[in-house]
């Protein structure tokens, strides 16, 4: 009835993307890549700011932000700073490598907001970082490396430090095992398993155009082989991008969600040749990338706040960072 009417508001930003990115490239001009990668630096540099503030003084168990918690809180957090990387791209002087503190800030307000989703993007945006940053790929790889060991050291000498990450090595054996993950190791681990398994079945009963947005969750809770406190379907969620999106709208849904996941780098590549080329590119990967691993664990998509920051990156990125302004836009 109307209540998928109501909830698709969830995804009005979309429609609003037109119109911003025309404003954004009636203001476009050079220097404007500068621009972005300094706003992405302070924005990282705050949000580990607030993260340290509310687990060392406050003695929050997870740094959560304000307003909102540690999930969508840390995976912004990590975004502005690998988006930050951009300034190593478009800034010539030897201030450039202030802009690789970006990513240790976000990196870091991720472990202080003990939260594990955004932790799958990290390989993902370190791959699309070391083939767009200008540095030697032996130079860049061997960085990579030195940082893998000490995390490794890190993590090997004292585990327990890491809070609920220390688990992820188990989860992730279990899940390759093909085995359901032990409640007793990790439950929110294995109440996500119990949803993947429900959302499988709930898709090979429905497969082309699913059960609307609404309907997702019971959908998938019938199909469960025990109960999952999901509250109120106004509000539940699966989980993950992909099988919110497998579920409530099919074959079709996946479609518009690669779709959607394609577009900005489609647009990056076919927009000017300029100075500002090359950063674009690295933005729209960064951004799809980033958006595609967090979501796999994740509600993005649907949820209003990431819904909104991914629609308003990808015009900032595509219609803001270029040369020329465009008047008939």
């Amino acid at each position: 009835g109307t209540t998928d009417v109501l909830l698709a508001v969830n995804f009005a930003m979309f429609a609003l993307y037109p119109m911003l990115s025309s404003v954004l490239h009636r203001v476009a001009k050079a220097g404007n890549s500068e621009r972005v990668a300094l706003f992405s630096l302070a924005g990282a540099f705050i949000a580990f700011g607030i993260a340290v503030f509310q687990v060392v003084v406050q003695h929050l168990a997870r740094a959560e932000g304000y307003g909102s918690n540690p999930i969508p809180s840390a995976t912004v957090a990590l975004f502005l700073g690998f988006f930050a990387l951009l300034g190593v791209i478009v800034v010539r002087s030897v201030w450039r490598y202030v802009f690789l503190l970006g990513p240790i800030a976000g990196v870091a307000t991720v472990f202080l907001g003990g939260s594990r989703g955004p932790l799958l993007a990290v390989p993902a945006l370190v791959v699309v970082a070391l083939f767009a940053l200008p540095f030697r790929r032996a130079v860049s790889i061997g960085v990579v490396v030195v940082l893998a060991t000490i995390a490794g050291t890190a993590f090997a000498l004292k585990p327990a430090a890491l809070g609920r990450i220390e688990q992820l090595p188990n989860i992730m054996g279990q899940l390759l095992s093909g085995q359901e993950v032990d409640r007793n190791i990790d439950r929110s681990a294995n109440i996500r398993y119990r949803i993947l398994e429900g959302s499988l079945a709930a898709f090979r009963d429905s497969p082309w155009l699913g059960y609307g947005w609404y309907m997702k969750v019971p959908a998938v809770k019938e199909r469960l082989k025990e109960p999952v406190g999901f509250g109120d379907p106004r509000v539940a969620h699966l989980h993950s991008d992909i099988l919110n999106l497998g579920v409530s709208a099919g074959i079709v849904g996946l479609i518009a969600y690669l779709t959607v996941l394609l577009a900005p780098i489609v647009s990056a590549v076919r927009s000017p040749r300029d100075s500002q080329y090359r950063g674009r590119l690295f933005l729209a990967f960064s951004l799809s990338a980033g958006y595609l691993c967090c979501g796999a664990v994740n509600l993005l998509f649907g949820f209003e706040f990431m819904t909104t920051m991914y629609v308003c990156f990808a015009a900032i990125f595509i219609g803001y960072c270029r040369d020329a302004a465009d008047l008939a836009a």
